[in-house]
């Protein structure tokens, strides 16, 4: 399978998404004509540029626009900023900083000079770790009642938390998107009946419906 139809079948293994009010009106306000390219309403500066870097390699551009053309790290920032809780968008940010402690950026080592490959090997480290490593950092997590807990928890953990959330929001903004959703895949502006007993090969040529 080739990457273009990888992309189309995203939703397979993703999950369900629910297009709620809410995600529309913020991918609607997520406009091109934001430069950063945009400005981040959460995260720092920095961090924004540090999840455009990640975003565009979880889902880069190929014969069909990438996550980050498609302004899902605008998504990202705004969503995390204005629809959970408190709590969870302060967990949020406190990890993106961690983030940028782990690539080094300091005042010698300003974002700009951070390579594809230091990227790529801290999303390999974390995202690509055995079942039983991303199983023992879910738990660690899952301990977190009270702010004060975070601190106890290993970097790691935080690290790969922050890594799986910006993962699973790019794959959720990228197929909310009306561009995706339209034009890659499955869509039917006004759906027919229901074929229950047909293969998805045969109704869609295997894309997955959009929304």
């Amino acid at each position: 399978m080739n990457r273009r139809q990888a992309l189309k079948n995203i939703g397979l293994s993703a999950g369900y998404i629910a297009a709620t009010p809410t995600l529309l009106s913020i991918l609607q306000s997520c406009t091109s004509e934001i430069k950063l390219n945009w400005t981040p309403e959460l995260l720092s500066e920095n961090e924004a540029k540090i999840l455009d870097q990640i975003v565009d390699l979880i889902i880069p551009e190929t014969d069909i626009p990438g996550a980050k053309s498609l302004n899902v790290p605008m998504f990202i920032d705004k969503f995390i900023n204005n629809v959970p809780k408190q709590k969870d968008s302060e967990r949020f940010k406190k990890n993106a900083t961690l983030l940028t402690e782990a690539l080094g950026i300091n005042e010698d080592k300003p974002v700009k000079k951070v390579k594809i490959e230091e990227y790529d090997a801290i999303l390999n480290k974390y995202l690509r770790s055995s079942k039983e490593q991303q199983e023992a950092y879910q738990k660690e997590m899952w301990g977190i009642k009270t702010p004060e807990d975070l601190e106890k928890v290993s970097k790691d953990a935080r690290i790969f938390s922050y890594l799986s959330s910006v993962r699973d929001m790019s794959i959720w903004g990228f197929k909310a998107s009306q561009e995706i959703g339209e034009n890659v895949l499955a869509y039917a502006p006004v759906p027919g009946g229901q074929v229950g007993c047909d293969s998805l090969e045969e109704l869609t040529q295997g894309k997955a419906w959009s929304l």
